[in-house]
C-alpha cells in the first residue's frame, strides 16, 4: 500500500511537470531501457523529454531480456497494458508512449542461418570475447552476461545452459537489428554500457545514433570512439592540469583528508558494507621469512569482468589460474584475499581453486589490510581494483592485469601491456623498487572520487552516508518521496532540463562540473 501511494505521488508530479505533446512522425523513436530503479527513472524522465523535444519523437520503453522466459514476456505484455500505479504507470506519466519487448519481433531466414554459422565458429573463450557481428562488437556483453546470470566463474562450451543462452542472445541481437530497420530510432538511453541490456546501445553507436548511459549520478554520451561509460580516467592527468591552481590545491587537500578517513575505516566505497582497512588486528597470518610475499586481491568472478574493455586475460578465473600455475614455479609466499563484499558463490569457487593450489594461503576477510601490510606483504596483484592506488600509499608494489584500468594515467602501479610482459614482471619482482609519487595518488583520488558528482542529486553524498538510507536507498520506491520532499523544486526542475539540454547539444563524453558548481562545492567542503 505504501508503494502505491508513493507511486501515485510521483505519477501526479510527472503529469504536472512533463507535458504530453503530439508527435508528427510515429516511426521516430527514443528507445529507453525499462527498469525499477527509482533514482534512475527520475533521471530518465529528464533526458528522454529533452530528446523527445529535440527529435520530435515518441518514447518507447523496452524490456531487458537476460534469459529466455516466455512467461515473463507474457506478464510484461499484460502488465504494460494494465499498469495502474505500477512502474509502468510511472514511465507513462513522464511521456512513454509504448512498452516493447525484443522477443515480439521475428527472425528472418538469413538471420537464422547467420546465427548457426556464428555458433559453429565460436570455439574458444577468446573467440567469444572478440565476437563482432556486422562490425558491431557484442562479445564482451554476451560473455559478462552469461557469467552474471548463471553465476559461473568462466565459460563452459559444453554446458547446455551456455549454448542455450548464447543462441538466445544472438536471436535477441538480430531482433534488435530488425527493430532498428523498421523504426527510425533517434536515440537510445540505457542504465549501463555492459551486459546484454546494452545491445541496442551498441547497434545505435554503430549507426551513429545518439546513445546515452544515464543514472542519477552520471550522464555519458557513447560513440564509436568509446562504447563504455566510466572511462574518463583516460584523461585524468590532462583534466587535472586544466583546473585552476587554487582548485588543484583545494582538491588535493580534500583528497588527503578523504584518504585519511578511508584508512581509518571510514568513507566506504559506494555500495560497500564493510571496510577492508579497519584497525582491528587478529592472529598473525603472514609468514616471517625473507621471501617476497605476494597478495592476490581477487574480484567477483560474475560481476562484469570487462566494464572498461578487454583485460590481459579473458576473465577473472583465467587470470587466477595463470597465477596459480605461476605460484608453483616461484619461491614467493603466495596469499589470496577476497573482495570485502563478495557474493556467496565466489567462495565456493575459491575453495576449489585453493584445493588445486595448496601453496596459496587464504586470508579471511576479517583481516585488515593494515595488518597484512604491517606483517610484510610486498606486492599486490589485481586486474583493475582499488588496491592499485591503496597499497602504493604504503610503499607497496601493485601490478595490474589490464591496461583498461582506472589507474592507467599514473605510474604508482605497474601496467604490463601483454601476458608475456606481465609474466616477466611477476618472475622478477625483486628487480622492482618502489619509487612512488604519492602526490599522483592524491591527484588520482581527487579525480576519481571527489571531482565526480551526481548531476541530479545535490544531496547524494549525504544520502549514501546516512545509516537510515545508504547507497541502495536511491533505487527503492521510497526514494520518490525523498526526491519530492528534499530534492525537487521548480528551480531544480528547470535547471535539470537546462543542464541536460546543454549536454545533449554538446559533443561532451560526460556531463561535468561547471566553474560555478566547483566553487559551490568547495565552499561547502572547506
Amino acid at each position: 500500500m505504501i508503494n502505491f501511494l508513493t507511486n501515485l505521488r510521483i505519477i501526479f508530479h510527472n503529469h504536472k511537470f512533463f507535458k504530453k505533446n503530439k508527435i508528427k512522425n510515429k516511426n521516430d523513436i527514443i528507445l529507453l531501457e525499462f527498469n525499477r530503479l527509482a533514482s534512475s527513472i527520475i533521471s530518465y524522465s529528464y533526458l528522454s523529454n529533452v530528446l523527445k523535444k529535440k527529435f520530435d519523437a515518441n518514447i518507447y520503453a523496452y524490456r531487458i531480456t537476460a534469459k529466455k522466459n516466455l512467461l515473463k514476456d507474457f506478464l510484461w505484455k499484460l502488465l504494460s497494458k494494465i499498469y495502474l500505479l505500477s512502474t509502468f504507470h510511472i514511465y507513462k506519466s513522464f511521456g512513454v508512449e509504448k512498452f516493447i519487448c525484443p522477443n515480439d519481433y521475428g527472425l528472418e531466414k538469413n538471420d537464422i542461418r547467420q546465427i548457426t554459422k556464428i555458433t559453429n565458429s565460436i570455439i574458444t573463450k577468446k573467440d567469444l570475447l572478440n565476437l563482432s557481428i556486422n562490425n558491431i562488437y557484442i562479445g564482451d556483453l554476451i560473455y559478462d552476461s552469461y557469467l552474471m546470470n548463471y553465476k559461473k566463474a568462466t565459460i563452459d562450451f559444453e554446458s547446455k545452459d551456455f549454448n542455450f543462452y548464447f543462441r538466445h542472445t544472438l536471436e535477441t541481437f538480430f531482433k534488435w537489428k530488425y527493430f532498428f530497420k523498421k523504426f527510425n530510432v533517434k536515440s537510445v538511453i540505457v542504465s549501463h554500457t555492459v551486459y546484454t541490456l546494452a545491445i541496442p546501445l551498441r547497434i545505435a553507436v554503430h549507426k551513429n545514433i545518439c546513445a546515452y548511459q544515464c543514472s542519477s549520478q552520471h550522464l555519458y554520451r557513447l560513440s564509436k570512439k568509446n562504447n563504455y561509460a566510466y572511462t574518463e580516467f583516460l584523461e585524468y592527468k590532462k583534466k587535472f592540469n586544466q583546473l585552476d591552481k587554487k582548485i588543484k590545491i583545494k582538491t588535493i587537500k580534500l583528497a588527503k583528508n578523504k584518504v585519511k578517513n578511508k584508512f581509518s575505516g571510514k568513507d566506504l566505497a559506494l555500495g560497500s558494507t564493510t571496510s577492508a582497512y579497519n584497525k582491528k588486528f587478529l592472529k598473525k597470518i603472514i609468514k616471517q621469512n625473507k621471501k617476497i610475499k605476494v597478495l592476490i586481491a581477487t574480484h567477483c568472478f560474475f560481476d562484469n569482468p570487462h566494464p572498461y574493455g578487454k583485460n590481459l586475460f579473458v576473465d577473472f578465473y583465467a587470470w587466477l589460474e595463470f597465477l596459480g600455475q605461476l605460484s608453483k614455479s616461484t619461491t614467493y609466499d603466495w596469499y589470496l584475499k577476497l573482495h570485502p563484499d563478495y557474493l556467496p558463490d565466489t567462495k565456493i569457487i575459491i575453495n576449489k581453486f585453493l584445493e588445486k593450489y595448496p601453496n596459496i594461503v587464504y586470508i579471511p576477510n576479517l583481516y585488515s589490510h593494515h595488518q597484512l601490510i604491517k606483517e610484510g606483504i610486498d606486492v599486490a596483484l589485481t586486474c583493475w581494483g582499488s588496491i592499485a592506488h591503496e597499497y602504493p600509499l604504503f610503499d607497496k608494489l601493485v601490478v595490474n592485469a589490464s591496461v583498461n584500468n582506472p589507474h592507467i594515467n599514473y605510474e604508482f602501479s605497474l601496467h604490463p601491456k601483454t601476458i608475456k610482459e606481465y609474466q616477466n614482471v611477476l618472475l622478477n619482482l625483486s628487480k622492482y623498487k618502489n619509487s612512488i609519487n604519492k602526490n599522483d595518488i592524491y591527484e588520482f583520488y581527487a579525480m576519481n572520487f571527489i571531482l565526480r558528482k551526481s548531476w541530479l542529486l545535490k544531496n547524494f553524498n549525504e544520502i549514501i552516508k546516512e545509516k537510515k538510507y545508504g547507497y541502495y536507498f536511491q533505487f527503492q520506491p521510497e526514494f520518490y518521496n525523498y526526491w519530492l520532499k528534499n530534492e525537487f523544486s521548480n528551480f531544480t526542475h528547470n535547471d535539470n532540463l537546462e543542464k541536460v539540454s546543454k549536454f545533449v547539444e554538446s559533443n561532451d563524453y560526460l556531463m561535468n562540473w561547471n566553474k560555478k558548481e566547483l566553487n559551490e562545492f568547495f565552499k561547502n567542503n572547506a
